[in-house]
């Protein structure tokens, strides 16, 4: 059985919608009515305080990307609309239903997200994970997510995840994420020796058994060892269900894959979770690393964070590594492995001398 919720792309705008809307307030209601007058072919009343504006879709996205920021957040939020195709009358049930105008906006600006997920516009950049005890050994390449344009520009992944958590697209994005890691580790042979590193957004799995069925048979079909393959969990100050967490972790061990713990020390609470979740790996963010050697409190920490995942048995990787004075610190206080702009940037294609 599939998951229908991130592997089913929602349809997308029709080429001619209907849109209702009804502002909150009067002077929101005029700035509503020169802005339709502007981007709608035509505009009507049939309510009091409701407009009708029959609008094509280039001009519903100018809207949403351009006319509304004057707007308060309060504003957006309470102005209600209605988007239907032309032909279809509303009902009284969708009146009622009516979204706020915020929403529609994040979801137009999700057709954006929509279409690049549906040309398959995503790419993989790698980034090399080095010995801490000998910098010229690659020990593994983290997989980082990266839009093309249709220009071929790069998007930024920052921009590609706020678009799709305010579109409600984040299932979408996170499983084609990863479903691109794993093809194109498998394109440059990675993993036949070393170890990937696959980022994952607990929150945009429901169930590991249905939501991850793509993932793991996309990694059987990829030839990678499981066991060189480790799934990182990323933004994990944002998951509240720790229990829902260990099942997804759970789910990836019992298949044979590794697992990391991102950003420990990045300000929420992964400390206290590390005897149930028990990574195989966990990275120390570069708000400890950064100027390590000359902060006590930051070293202070650090030591204890590096001793303590020595007696769990967890292997360490130091992050956001830029100088040589961090890298000197990070080795001799016992850091497994190390990851920066000082060793490498990340880059299309994999660093060449792996070992």
């Amino acid at each position: 059985m599939s998951c229908d919720q991130c592997e089913i792309l929602p349809d997308g705008l029709a080429e001619v919608s209907v849109l209702y809307i009804s502002a909150p307030i009067e002077p929101a209601q005029q700035s509503l009515r020169r802005i339709l007058q502007t981007r709608a072919f035509s505009v009507t009343e049939p309510f009091d305080r409701v407009f009708r504006a029959e609008i094509d879709r280039t001009s519903l996205e100018a809207m949403c990307e351009n006319d509304l920021d004057s707007f308060s957040k309060r504003v957006l939020q309470d102005t209600r609309t209605l988007l239907l195709p032309r032909e279809v009358t509303p009902t009284i049930g969708e009146l009622v239903h009516m979204e706020p105008l915020s929403a529609l906006r994040a979801r137009v600006r999700g057709e954006q997200m929509l279409q690049l997920l549906r040309e398959h516009r995503l790419t993989t950049f790698f980034q090399p994970i080095f010995s801490a005890a000998d910098r010229t050994v690659v020990h593994a390449h983290e997989c980082l997510l990266r839009g093309l344009s249709p220009d071929g520009s790069i998007i930024a992944p920052s921009v590609m995840l706020q678009i799709a958590r305010e579109a409600n697209l984040l299932f979408f994005l996170d499983r084609e994420a990863r479903l691109s890691s794993i093809r194109q580790s498998a394109f440059h042979s990675l993993g036949k020796s070393g170890k990937v590193f696959i980022n994952f957004n607990p929150t945009a799995i429901y169930a590991p058994e249905h939501c991850l069925r793509t993932t793991v048979a996309a990694a059987e079909q990829s030839g990678i060892p499981r066991e060189n393959l480790v799934f990182e969990i990323i933004e994990s100050d944002s998951v509240t269900d720790t229990k829902h967490l260990v099942n997804i972790l759970n789910y990836y061990r019992e298949r044979g894959f590794k697992v990391a713990l991102d950003d420990l020390g990045a300000g929420y609470n992964s400390l206290t979770s590390l005897s149930q979740l028990r990574p195989d790996y966990m990275k120390l963010d570069m708000e400890l690393t950064r100027g390590v050697q000359t902060d006590e409190y930051r070293a202070a920490i650090t030591e204890n964070l590096l001793n303590l995942a020595g007696r769990l048995g967890i292997a360490t990787i130091a992050e956001g590594i830029e100088t040589e004075e961090e890298f000197a610190w990070l080795k001799e206080h016992g850091a497994d492995y190390v990851q920066g702009f000082l060793l490498a940037r990340p880059e299309s294609h994999p660093f060449k001398h792996t070992t």
